[in-house]
């Protein structure tokens, strides 16, 4: 697989898009999982392969059937194994560790207590950013900024062999960091060891088979304690025993042969697939528990087998997964049937059961207190891997509504009744977001064809998730965020004139739209949900604080998906009014960085970041600080940490 296959299938994309526009382990969650496993108790789980002679059983048979009916020629975006693998390892996975609090963050997450892969984290007073193949430690004690080290992420080795370097997490003194790499069809993670000055020393590096994770906008990694979270679709073409999890290690200038530490045991498959094997599907949905505080990393993996377009959500207790399964479960291409996975976090078996369409993205998804689940689905998608979820742009609405006792062994189906229909949006890059008791979701961006007289409009809904009336709302301007804001939410998107503009919607009652600032000539300067953040004041409910975002200057060219902010702009909410607190600006033509590995931003460069009643602007390899004076923030110091010229650094 060329590792110019994310450059392709974004070409491919934008293409399209230019004919449009021109803890489970804190204390916390514990009462939450024993209400889950209260409700599921009576229920059934899905059934693994109970020895490696039923699987091979099963393969021999799916095989026969293949010669009859060959499968459908290998996704664009994945990556098959080619290694041998070994005899399946059995790993045992440490309790979880007991609860702590929680420190202070600097990423804008889903969920609270789960940490999501991304280009800076924060430890005591180090700032860690993650650029183009490097990392790069900044101390902002006393006061000050002062650049430490400087990395490559790949230092055991003489190259980066193509890896796209996307994503990192730090759990204590470990700071890991996740590639994808083609030339090893796999995802290489990276440990380092941080000490408390700051110093980066190599610890390991490792790689977990897996097709290539990629997403606008999902992140594949997640951290909750020291165990690193990692979604991989892994697909199966070339035979099930071939696609299992495994773990390969760089030793002595080279990397050692796959090790599978998952076997038959740890494969599951839906009630109706044991029926008919043609109904298995053909990607292996993996979801790998990892130690990051062991010696070796041990790893452990639970698996279930289905489609390939797929989103999948993580919570406090569980991975959810939603498989389309219509090409494999019938002739009819309008077939919206699929399969969805609850893989928990804490041991046991998965279960699932049958829905129908598709959610947007992870924001599609939220696990109640009680172990419900709440998405919101559209009755056709392809998931969100790649920019799939940016091409979305059909299919009726709704809301669907599980308690957590209505999963099992995949053999029961959704009901009508299970599904509240919602009124339907029209555009791309539709937009989702659970604020509170309520579901804010809207069409994006406009096609030419469907813009109305008077300027662009996107339909706003909101709705009350345990039930009422839907509340339908007109920011008068183009949805291209939706976030929360304390207790109320903030739509984000290009208004009249091609300012960028900012709609609160204060949500303590009926819905309504509470303030508006629309700053000119402007766009976003990337679509991640990273690239936001709402600060609160320390002393309130929440209501007032400032809020984040990159932004470039002039109209969106499309390019907002690699990063292309010039500033940072900061918004102060005081009383739900929005008013211009400043911006910090990148220095126009940052030096060549001689980049070596990953030499395109795909996750961004730039983020608004705040701690200790700081306030900085990550820009590339610029690190800004500004101040709150004067009722404005004005900057007050500036550090440029472009690598030097001169080889490798370290």
């Amino acid at each position: 697989m060329s590792g110019f296959t994310r450059i392709w299938a974004f070409g491919q994309w934008a293409f399209v898009a230019a004919l449009f526009a021109s803890p489970l382990w804190a204390g916390a969650a514990a009462p939450v999982a024993q209400q889950i496993a209260a409700a599921t108790g009576a229920t059934s789980s899905m059934r693994a392969f109970a020895s490696e002679a039923e699987l091979k059983t099963f393969l021999d048979r799916r095989r026969a059937a293949e010669r009859r009916n060959p499968p459908p020629p290998m996704d664009a975006s994945a990556a098959s194994a080619d290694a041998a693998p070994a005899p399946a390892m059995a790993l045992d996975v440490e309790e979880p560790p007991p609860a702590t609090k929680a420190a202070e963050g600097i990423t804008n997450v889903q969920t609270a207590g789960v940490d999501e892969g991304g280009i800076v984290k924060k430890q005591g007073d180090l700032l860690i950013v993650l650029r183009r193949g490097r990392i790069f430690t900044i101390d902002a004690s006393g006061g000050g900024m002062r650049p430490i080290a400087a990395v490559d992420v790949f230092p055991g080795k003489s190259d980066a062999d193509g890896t796209w370097y996307d994503e990192m997490l730090v759990s204590d003194d470990t700071v890991v960091v996740l590639g994808y790499s083609y030339a090893r069809s796999g995802t290489e993670v990276n440990r380092f060891h941080l000490s408390a000055d700051g110093k980066l020393t190599w610890r390991d590096t490792h790689y977990l088979r897996s097709g290539d994770y990629y997403s606008s906008r999902n992140y594949a990694s997640r951290l909750i304690g020291d165990r690193l979270i990692f979604y991989a679709p892994l697909p199966t073409y070339e035979g099930i025993v071939d696609s299992l999890p495994a773990l390969a290690t760089w030793q002595k200038g080279k990397v050692g042969a796959f090790k599978p530490f998952t076997g038959a045991r740890d494969i599951y498959m839906p009630q109706p697939a044991w029926a008919d094997d043609r109904l298995a599907g053909d990607v292996l949905h993996s979801v790998m528990i990892c130690d990051l505080g062991s010696d070796d990393m041990d790893c452990d993996a639970t698996n279930v087998l289905g489609s390939w377009s797929r989103s999948f959500y993580v919570s406090q207790n569980a991975v959810y997964v939603w498989a389309g399964m219509g090409s494999e479960w019938s002739s009819d291409p309008a077939d919206n049937r699929a399969m969805l996975y609850r893989i928990p976090l804490g041991g046991g078996a998965p279960q699932a059961v049958e829905v129908a369409g598709m959610p947007l993205d992870q924001f599609s998804f939220r696990e109640e207190s009680d172990g419900a689940l709440n998405v919101l689905t559209m009755d056709e998608g392809g998931g969100d891997a790649m920019w799939q979820a940016e091409a979305n742009d059909k299919g009726d609405m709704a809301l669907l509504h599980l308690a957590a006792s209505r999963f099992g062994d995949g053999g029961a189906k959704v009901k009508p009744a299970d599904f509240r229909a919602l009124p339907g949006v029209e555009g791309w890059e539709r937009q989702n977001r659970f604020v509170g008791d309520w579901l804010l979701y809207a069409g994006g961006q406009i096609r030419r064809d469907l813009r109305k007289e008077g300027g662009e409009q996107a339909a706003l809904y909101a709705v009350p998730v345990k039930g009422g009336e839907v509340v339908p709302l007109d920011p008068g301007h183009q949805v291209g965020r939706i976030d929360v804001m304390g207790r109320d939410a903030i739509i984000v998107g290009s208004g009249d004139g091609g300012a960028l503009t900012f709609t609160t919607v204060a949500l303590d009652g009926a819905p309504k739209l509470a303030s508006r600032y629309a700053f000119p000539a402007a766009a976003e300067g990337e679509n991640r949900s990273h690239a936001f953040f709402y600060r609160p004041d320390p002393d309130g409910n929440g209501d007032d604080g400032l809020l984040g975002l990159p932004v470039m200057r002039g109209s969106d060219d499309g390019t907002k998906f690699l990063g292309s902010a010039a500033s940072i702009l900061y918004l102060r909410r005081a009383a739900r009014d929005l008013s211009l607190a400043g911006t910090l600006d990148a220095r126009p033509g940052q030096g060549d960085d001689h980049c070596l590995a990953s030499c395109v931003d795909w996750y961004g460069n730039a983020r608004p970041v705040f701690f200790g009643g700081r306030i900085f602007a990550l820009m590339g390899y610029e690190l800004v600080e500004g101040r709150w004076q004067d009722g404005k923030i004005r900057e007050t110091a500036r550090i440029d940490f472009t690598p030097r010229k001169g080889g490798r650094s370290g």
